[in-house]
């Protein structure tokens, strides 16, 4: 088949390597910032992007059932395309759930936060960091008729040095280091991000950050966040300097809920909690 467009015929390619034909209307499952995703099997899907400078995954990165990490990576005859396929997750992101407004139960909350904290916690102790740990890029998916939270997409993920910076300052779910100072991103502050995400989850919107201070803004137009983005951001860090009030005004869920959600959000990086220290906090026994 003649493909004047490269990455049409990169994508058809790789569709035929998997014996399966590429239908761009029938296989495209969405795009995302940085590139498309699309479906190659009930196993296994496709995301093409631009080709940036790609890192190799770390072997315990495999061996996580919360990590959808890459199982096999293409480039294009150019260079410029990268194709990176991996599972396929057959349910929808945090993200759908958060936009909708639908709030869970605690034992929900803490089925997808003990997933998600799992995951992180090799990241971590493997020495990197996601640096893009949103809503967005938490899968869920069934596994034997349990939901399982996945995290993905691993495109902006570095090695915890003095020199790590985050990948986006004003995403909503950045911690007060990052957002007021620009400070070290490391794995205490990627902790923030899961506590905001927890917040959204069992409480709803949440006002110092989350999905209403970045992806609802851009949903509605990039182009306006472009033109406004001093505005945005600074409605960002104006939020965050209240967040110790926000946190003290808790109410609505469990006392072992309240104190999970206050340590994974402490104003001070030093007292917030890690991956592994989390896993064992009373709010996960007290569901089981």
């Amino acid at each position: 088949m003649n493909f004047p467009d490269e990455k049409k015929k990169f994508i058809y390619e790789i569709f035929s390597k998997f014996g399966t034909e590429w239908d761009i209307n029938k296989n495209w499952i969405g795009n995302g910032y940085i590139g498309s995703v699309w479906r190659i099997s009930d196993e296994l899907c496709l995301k093409i992007s631009k080709n940036t400078c790609y890192h190799e995954i770390p072997d315990s990165f495999k061996k996580c059932e919360n990590l959808c990490v890459p199982l096999k990576t293409f480039v294009s005859k150019s260079g410029k395309y990268i194709g990176i396929v991996q599972k396929y997750l057959n349910l929808y992101s945090l993200e759908n759930i958060i936009k909708n407004k639908i709030l869970l139960s605690e034992k929900q909350v803490a089925n997808i936060l003990g997933d998600i904290l799992n995951g992180v916690k090799v990241i971590h102790e493997s020495g990197y960091v996601h640096r893009d740990l949103y809503p967005g890029n938490i899968m869920l998916t069934l596994v034997e008729e349990e939901h399982q939270a996945v995290i993905i997409d691993f495109d902006e993920m570095q090695l915890m040095t003095e020199a790590t910076r985050a990948c986006f300052q004003y995403n909503g779910y950045q911690a007060p280091e990052i957002v007021l100072e620009n400070g070290i991103y490391d794995e205490k502050s990627e902790i923030f991000n899961i506590g905001v995400i927890f917040w959204e989850l069992i409480l709803g919107k949440c006002p110092f950050g989350g999905y209403d201070y970045f992806g609802r803004v851009i949903e509605c137009s990039w182009d306006n966040y472009i033109q406004n983005k001093e505005f945005y951001n600074e409605r960002v860090k104006q939020a965050i300097q209240n967040l110790r009030d926000y946190l003290r005004k808790i109410e609505g869920c469990s006392n072992e809920c309240k104190n999970l959600l206050c340590s994974l959000l402490c104003f001070e990086k030093e007292n917030r909690l890690t991956a592994r220290e989390a896993l064992n906090h009373s709010f996960f026994g007290s569901k089981t």
